[in-house]
């Protein structure tokens, strides 16, 4: 990684374009090297979103349920436990 480091220092002053791009480079590499920091981002995402697609398959459950597709009913209670444990996993960390 202090390669990686002094490569950017070392080539700070060649412009604008050439330093961002050499800023996205070392992004992706330090994505790379730390998988953990994918996986985390990926969590928050799925923290930010988990609420409208649990909300949104129960509300299609319960309008196929009325339809008459009576085994849609076991998505209902089923969409609210997966939120509450995205929940309750997300507030541990």
């Amino acid at each position: 990684m202090n390669n990686i480091t002094g490569l950017i220092k070392g080539v700070k002053n060649v412009g604008a374009s050439g330093w961002d791009s050499l800023k996205t480079i070392a992004t992706f590499l330090n994505y790379l090297m730390h998988p953990s920091m994918v996986v985390k981002a990926l969590w928050e995402y799925t923290l930010a979103y988990s609420f409208w697609i649990c909300s949104i398959i129960a509300v299609l459950s319960v309008v196929f349920y009325a339809i008459g597709f009576k085994k849609c009913a076991k998505f209902i209670p089923g969409s609210l436990a997966v939120y509450a444990l995205i929940k309750m996993i997300g507030s541990a960390f």
